[in-house]
């Protein structure tokens, strides 16, 4: 059970209502939990849309670190709203599947350096071995990015478990999502 009120966007003071516009994804559950602290709620779209933008990766590869990092803390709502996010940004439904089942196998030896530097990452679990393997894709810049993109997700998969914070649909699509549930929760959006 949710462990803070979820407040609508009626809710909020009038100068912060355009943070839960549909512009700005609307009232997802996530949104209204920190709805509680608008303050907060403002800087933390803030800083998520610059991490998103300027973390030197494309839309895809984001996407797929994010489900990365969802799927090594098993956070059932980061995972089931950027498998949403993701298709939308073409992951495909079988590269959401494989680092649902935790297969890296399925993508190429770059992709697999990002997936496993994410996934080590957010299990506190950074060698030496793992960032220099990151370093021989990406420049520093980007891999300054890739860190910050994956300490937010991790603080905010840590924050939508310590509140409990409901899914937006009834039942979680599970880690291996069928095309069916992908497309329930595009519907759903």
């Amino acid at each position: 059970m949710v462990r803070v009120p979820l407040v609508n966007q009626s809710d909020l003071p009038e100068e912060y209502q355009y943070l839960m516009d549909e512009d700005a994804l609307g009232e997802r559950n996530i949104f209204r939990a920190m709805g509680n602290n608008p303050d907060i709620l403002k800087s933390y779209m803030l800083y998520g849309t610059t991490v998103w933008n300027e973390c030197g990766l494309s839309a895809h590869d984001r996407e797929l670190v994010i489900l990365a990092i969802g799927r090594a803390l098993r956070s059932e709502y980061e995972w089931e709203q950027h498998v949403d996010i993701g298709y939308n940004e073409d992951v495909s439904p079988e590269a959401m599947r494989a680092i649902g089942r935790d297969d890296l196998s399925y993508f190429d030896k770059e992709s697999q350096t990002l997936l496993e530097y994410s996934q080590a990452f957010a299990r506190n679990e950074m060698t030496d071995e793992i960032h220099r393997r990151l370093e021989e894709y990406f420049d520093d810049e980007t891999v300054t990015g890739v860190g910050m993109l994956s300490s937010h997700y991790v603080a905010t998969g840590f924050m939508l478990e310590s509140f409990d914070v409901p899914l937006e649909l009834d039942d979680f699509v599970g880690w291996e999502p069928s095309d069916e549930d992908i497309e329930r929760l595009q519907e759903a959006a």
